[in-house]
């Protein structure tokens, strides 16, 4: 793993969660909106690095593919609960008001978190395997 391309990999896989994480703020959007942002970003890359580090090298790449379909589905289904629930926790914060805190939680807003998450475990799953296979 020590490979150019790993290093690469995740020098390209930052710069564009940096990026991305700062938006609001050349916007000039409040300050909750950056550290929802913020939020976001940071559990992006932590479902990226999820699948990176531990599912990917675990199941996909030993072959365990019912293995690896189903932990990914079943944490991918989790996730968007947890990630929306650090977010209310910030926008009941910066509001001062916790009544009603999963009041907006709906089943669209679980499908729209749901791909995002999706998408970092592919991108994680499959950057892993283009790192495995050009070390090989």
């Amino acid at each position: 793993m020590k490979s150019t391309l790993s290093v690469r990999l995740h020098i390209a896989t930052w710069s564009v969660a940096c990026l991305l994480t700062i938006v609001p703020l050349f916007l000039g959007k409040p300050a909750e909106q950056f550290v929802g942002s913020v939020i976001a970003t940071l559990f992006w890359m932590a479902v990226y690095y999820l699948f990176f580090l531990y599912i990917a090298p675990k199941l996909l790449l030993r072959k365990k593919l019912m293995g690896f379909f189903g932990a990914s589905f079943v944490i991918l289904l989790l996730l968007p609960f947890i990630g929306y629930s650090l977010l209310f926790l910030s926008r009941a914060m910066f509001r001062g008001d916790f009544t009603d805190f999963y009041q907006s939680y709906s089943i669209g807003m679980h499908l729209s978190g749901f791909k995002a998450t999706a998408l970092a475990g592919v991108y994680g799953s499959f950057f892993r395997l283009m790192a495995e296979h050009f070390t090989e």
